[in-house]
């Protein structure tokens, strides 16, 4: 089969497989979630071991104010998908190999699972909801076809809940998203899950999250280092890359990406996963298998992909993809929903070449 064309489900099973390995032991290592950092506007330290304090009751503790668990991000200047495409050409005209890796990564440890095993929804009390701003409402179009599944098996393992703290000395972060691996050190989300215009934010990433933490344990996750996307966006270009400190990519393989062709109207092929808040409260992934996009306008920089698959809030940033000769190609990035006067209820990703410029640029910037 072409590779430019999607592969119908009936072609894609039997590339399933169990587990090969043991689970990398870098994934579990504690050293990847506990990092303390200081913003930059805070003043210096003469001993910074002295910040750490052990209690009489064999504790650790931090006794300075200004030192915080996880990498504190400064303000990140946003780019527009006009530069970046600028910035692409110009870093090809000097290396004509970039830009054209699109391509996935399957670790030779992990399970794969074209359709993932089903877990029971534990529809816990709406006890946690992302406080920041809905972009636009999001729906659920009955019947609610989404199902809930364990994301121990690739591709599923590289989708994950990132957390975002809008002020980075804070305790409790102020809304999550979804964001998926699509490079070693790169993750994709909606451009509105990142706090443009904070001076010191912050936002932990955890793969295959599940009831509290990562399948893979309990330390695999990452802090943001940086962020780069299009904050003045539309819908069809609400996207950006994200930086992680621990290249988890190394271990659990990425998604390949790109450019959604109108050719692929109406075909039944594509995954949505994520971690909406009206189940579960955004403690287990639920996803709509098999969904068609059933149209595709160009809008923003970018072009937004109409689908009826069922999403809410919680889902921003999660990849809409379908598999390509063996490889699990992501298309757009989750944006929200529209509800236009005498049209349907629908919800949208944001694709284009704006999506594939980025993520090029974040894979020949971030390795």
């Amino acid at each position: 089969m072409s590779n430019d064309r999607p592969d119908p489900l009936d072609r894609i099973v039997a590339r399933s497989r169990p587990q090969q390995g043991d689970v990398p032991a870098e994934l579990g290592n504690p050293r990847n979630y506990l990092v303390f950092d200081r913003p930059s506007s805070a003043a210096p330290v003469d001993d910074p071991a002295a910040v750490l304090t052990a209690g009489e009751d064999g504790r650790w503790g931090v006794s300075d104010s200004d030192t915080v668990l996880g990498v504190v991000v400064g303000a990140v200047e946003p780019v527009t998908p006009e530069a970046v495409e600028s910035e692409l050409a110009d870093m090809r005209a000097a290396d004509d190999t970039v830009g054209r890796d699109s391509s996935s990564y399957i670790p030779d440890w992990t399970a794969v699972s074209t359709t993932p095993t089903l877990a029971p929804g534990a529809e816990r009390p709406r006890m946690v909801r992302r406080n920041g701003t809905r972009v636009r409402p999001e729906w659920v179009i009955p019947p609610d076809n989404r199902s809930p599944y364990y994301p121990h098996s690739y591709p599923f393992s590289l989708v994950g809940r990132i957390f975002v703290w809008q002020d980075a000395a804070r305790p409790d972060w102020s809304w999550w998203g979804t964001a998926s691996l699509l490079g070693t050190r790169t993750v994709m989300t909606a451009s509105h899950v990142v706090p443009w215009g904070s001076s010191s934010w912050k936002a932990l990433f955890v793969p295959a999250y599940y009831d509290g933490a990562s399948v893979h344990g309990s330390w695999a996750a990452s802090w943001v280092t940086d962020a780069r996307g299009y904050s003045s966006h539309s819908q069809g270009d609400d996207m950006a890359v994200m930086r992680l400190n621990v290249p988890l990519g190394s271990n659990l393989g990425w998604f390949g990406f790109r450019t959604y062709s109108s050719g692929w109207e109406d075909l039944s092929v594509w995954t949505l996963p994520g971690y909406p808040w009206d189940h579960d409260s955004g403690n287990r992934p639920w996803l709509h298998l098999n969904f068609p996009i059933i149209d595709d306008d160009n809008d923003g920089a970018g072009v937004e992909l109409e689908y009826q698959a069922d999403t809410e809030g919680g889902q921003s940033g999660a990849p809409v993809f379908a598999w390509f000769d063996g490889s699990p190609d992501v298309v757009g990035t989750h944006s929200g929903g529209e509800d236009n006067f005498g049209e349907p209820r629908q919800n949208v990703a944001a694709g284009g070449n704006a999506l594939t410029n980025l993520l090029h640029w974040a894979r020949n910037n971030w390795p």
